[in-house]
């Protein structure tokens, strides 16, 4: 066998190109899977080629990944690797989209008889050629090309005759008969092959170009590699395929492959330097084929090189980054656990103990998706943070009387300590960052009267959560589709609806039909519902309870279910006796606010009781994730969530989406309130 994976002509071991198709055991070990043909070709690497390329381990974990059926370094099965990755050429051409064109369509395109023939002899020989049947398939093949001069004038047809026969006569794994294989003839029939193709089928002339080059190299001659026209041509043949699609990453092999033969190792590995970073397994290839080895000390040059750019890039681009996970890792169980963190931080921390493919395998495509998806997602980490304050007391006299040093006041430091909470996404870029912990209770003063004498509020960080039901929720609606969403942004939340106590003290009558102080205000509109938001807004401003910029508002819809969740999936935030007034507890009326169990958040009567609206028009959600939602900008219909007292349970779900226009009025809505305002602003400070 040859000494080289690859066919090579250098070397005091070489052999004929036949001989070489003729050894069984290379393309049994091809058949056998990556691993195979891992250890097939790094058992005879030197070991410091092999450290920089990457353990025979992880390259099995690479090659593995080639294993899918889109990938070209795959057979049409996608089932193992394909010659073209073992250097047997004639599969992987006989592969390209344009021979495999039905009978149907070319005898469409006949325009005579002789053409017509010329057909059926081609699907004769094509037919032959997927079965093994070489012979046969090279016989049928002549009868085509003897059909007249009219085949010439059919050019999509000449050029799938000629590169058919010129992968008979270069033979492959499967065709061995010496009496066939003639790699000169074959590379004449690629390249009339090529030339027919050209006009309408560039890639597929690439491909021919490709064979042709191949079948100089391989046929037999002078041994001078150097001095060798074969070389020449074959060069030349290589390139011209690069020159029609520059995309053909076996051509840039080859090239290099041509040139280290013709002892030009500087611009052989130039061109390979070019390969794109999912293409880069060729450089095992490299390592593995004769042609490489006569220049080790440049080929393994060459791949230092590309390990420092490498590990430059990684310096500046994933480093720093990582640096930032790996702290916030360490506040945040979540991120630590998340695997894109913990792949990104060990491509940064060890990269010194991975080879190129090995490291060119994940930066070259996982990364990317690791990195976009740790941008899009949201942690919420605390941290404990002191706060200074002084008193200043004055020393306590003696009995010798007053005298100014007793009259000095000491200044005794306190040191109290709070919470932090910082919004963060998973590189560890801080979004947001907020005193006070999720839940926080806060009361605000309202006007004087014979109502409530404040109104009570929770803090509701920013977060993300998904927003809609699944599809296996029972009672759930087609308007309910599942999206991830994200606020950027904390707010406050009304701790209970609206009561008539409340409204009676900013508006001038009071429209419900079930009456009680403590009992939800209903049947207001959505207009209506704003002006009590508006004119609450105007007093807490008057009065220097809120800074300008902060106001009151109805929830958006996006703010509600976020609220009402707590982040959380499920249908209610606990059973429904426990936290919603329905239709089958409620008792056909409203109850006071606040007697139903909290979710954890401190917010009552999220569900049921009466429905909350919200600031929306009503829309159809979108299918991907979107941040801060505020709904359509116009529209008919009004939004209002949560469920009634009248309302079936199902209709009281987190995810249940009802709607009406904004001068509804009904004794099944009411509403809640948000106190939200611009990050620039101080968040005004929660009671404790």
């Amino acid at each position: 066998m040859s000494t080289s994976w690859n066919f090579s002509r250098l070397g005091e071991g070489s052999i004929s190109w036949v001989d070489y198709l003729r050894d069984p055991s290379r393309p049994r070990v091809a058949a056998d899977g990556a691993a195979a043909v891992v250890r097939a070709m790094g058992e005879g690497l030197p070991d410091a080629t092999l450290r920089l390329i990457g353990s025979l381990e992880s390259l099995e974990v690479v090659m593995g990944s080639l294993m899918h059926p889109v990938n070209g370094l795959l057979d049409p099965s996608g089932m193992r690797l394909s010659p073209a990755f073992t250097w047997s050429r004639g599969d992987v051409l006989a592969s390209m989209g344009g021979m495999q064109v039905p009978i149907d369509e070319l005898m469409a395109e006949a325009r005579s008889q002789s053409q017509t023939d010329a057909v059926q002899h081609f699907q004769i020989a094509r037919e032959a050629f997927g079965e093994c049947r070489f012979r046969e398939s090279l016989e049928a093949l002549k009868l085509a090309l003897k059909t007249g001069p009219g085949l010439m004038a059919a050019g999509r047809l000449a050029w799938r005759i000629h590169l058919l026969r010129a992968l008979v006569l270069l033979g492959s794994d499967h065709n061995t008969d010496p009496e066939l294989i003639n790699p000169a003839e074959a590379e004449q029939s690629f390249l009339l092959a090529a030339r027919y193709a050209r006009s309408e089928y560039r890639l597929d002339a690439a491909r021919a170009l490709l064979g042709a080059g191949w079948a100089a190299y391989v046929k037999e001659g002078p041994q001078n590699a150097q001095n060798d026209r074969r070389m020449s041509s074959a060069l030349t043949y290589t390139d011209e395929a690069l020159d029609l699609d520059d995309q053909l990453v076996e051509a840039q092999f080859q090239t290099a492959k041509f040139r280290m033969a013709k002892d030009e190792p500087d611009q052989a590995l130039y061109g390979l330097r070019w390969l794109p970073i999912s293409a880069r397994v060729l450089l095992l290839k490299a390592a593995a084929d004769g042609d490489f080895r006569h220049h080790s000390g440049k080929l393994d040059a060459f791949l230092n090189a590309l390990r420092g750019e490498q590990q430059a890039k990684i310096d500046s681009e994933v480093v720093p980054i990582a640096s930032r996970v790996r702290q916030w890792m360490g506040c945040s169980r979540e991120l630590a656990e998340t695997p894109a963190a913990q792949r990104l931080v060990d491509l940064a921390e060890g990269f010194q103990a991975r080879g190129l493919l090995e490291v060119n395998q994940y930066y070259g495509s996982g990364y990317r998706e690791d990195h976009d998806f740790l941008r899009e997602s949201f942690f919420e980490v605390s941290r404990t943070v002191s706060r200074e304050w002084s008193e200043e007391v004055a020393e306590p006299a003696s009995d010798a009387g007053t005298n100014p040093a007793q009259e000095r006041r000491q200044t005794i430091q306190h040191v109290d300590q709070e919470l932090e909470y910082q919004f963060l996404n998973g590189l560890g870029e801080v979004l947001t960052t907020y005193r006070g912990a999720p839940g926080t209770r806060k009361e605000f003063q309202l006007p004087p009267g014979n109502g409530p004498q404040s109104l009570a509020v929770r803090w509701i960080p920013p977060g993300r959560f998904v927003m809609g039901s699944p599809f296996n929720e029972p009672g759930r609606e087609l308007d309910e589709v599942p999206h991830s969403v994200t606020l950027s942004t904390g707010f406050f939340f009304s701790e209970t609806l609206c009561t008539q106590g409340q409204w009676s003290l900013l508006m001038p009558h009071n429209p419900s039909k079930f009456r009680g102080a403590d009992r939800p205000v209903e049947q207001v509109n959505w207009e209506e519902a704003r002006e009590f938001a508006r004119k609450l807004t105007e007093f807490h401003h008057r009065s220097g309870l809120i800074s300008v910029g902060w106001r009151w508002d109805l929830p958006t819809e996006a703010q509600w279910e976020y609220a009402c969740r707590v982040r959380k999936p499920g249908q209610f935030h606990g059973t429904t006796d426990s936290v919603a007034w329905c239709e089958q507890t409620s008792e056909k009326r409203t109850h006071p606010v606040a007697a139903k169990q909290p979710n954890a958040w401190g917010l009552h009567d999220m569900h049921g009781n009466v429905g909350k609206w919200c600031l929306d028009w009503y829309g159809q959600y979108p299918f991907e994730s979107v941040s801060n939602p505020a709904g359509p900008a116009f529209g008919t219909f009004r939004v209002y969530r949560g469920g009634a007292w009248s309302d079936a349970a199902r209709c009281c779900r987190s995810a249940y989406r009802a709607r009406s226009v904004p001068d509804f009025c009904s004794s099944n809505i009411g509403f809640s309130l948000v106190l939200s305002g611009p990050l620039s602003e101080a968040l005004p400070e929660p009671t404790r």
